[in-house]
């Protein structure tokens, strides 16, 4: 059997002896905007390639997709590191994580997996990412305040003013978990 050379038997060697910043350091952003890249590549510049899905799809074994998330490593995230920093990842399914694998998090969802409690508060309602970008913006306002209860209480979970695990304090750390762990 060829080696087809788009597709590599050995990617992740391949990928190594490939993947070189000419930076000391390298951010990688994730998120929902679309980021327009400048990637070049001894000298000439890498572009977008539009691929076609009949022929890939012959290619690839049709195994689910598994979705994984980080949930630790071995350098503060956000730190920046020098060129050839080996970084340990430990990755986790959301689907099979309870809500209290974060500190801090509301009381009532402690025992529940972040898929259901993604999919109780979070999916089909823009109101909980607005209300994230809020509180990291400052303590939310009385109309975000009940905005948020109102989000918990859709989701049969009660939030309790001056109650620690229960508050809003607590709700908001489990919507910013949600976010970050349980888009699926």
């Amino acid at each position: 059997m060829t080696e087809n050379p788009l597709f590599p038997t050995a990617p992740k060697a391949a990928a190594a002896a490939k993947l070189r910043s000419n930076q000391e350091v390298v951010f990688i952003e994730v998120g929902a905007r679309q980021i327009e890249s400048n990637v070049v590549r001894n000298g000439v510049p890498i572009s977008v390639h539009e691929i076609d899905p009949d022929i890939l799809n012959d290619i690839v074994i049709g195994e689910p997709i598994i979705l994984y998330r980080i949930v630790g490593q071995s350098v503060r995230p956000g730190t920046p590191v020098p060129l050839d920093t080996v970084v340990d990842l430990t990755l986790a399914r959301p689907d099979r994580l309870p809500v209290g694998i974060v500190r801090g998090v509301h009381e009532s969802l402690r025992q529940t997996t972040i898929s259901d409690a993604f999919n109780r508060l979070v999916r089909g309602k823009p109101q909980a990412q607005r209300l994230v970008v809020r509180a990291a913006e400052g303590p939310l306002s009385a109309v975000d305040e009940q905005a948020l209860k109102d989000l918990f209480l859709s989701g049969d979970v009660t939030i309790e003013q001056d109650v620690p695990g229960r508050d809003v304090q607590a709700s908001i750390e489990t919507l910013k978990m949600l976010t970050s762990f349980g888009n699926p």
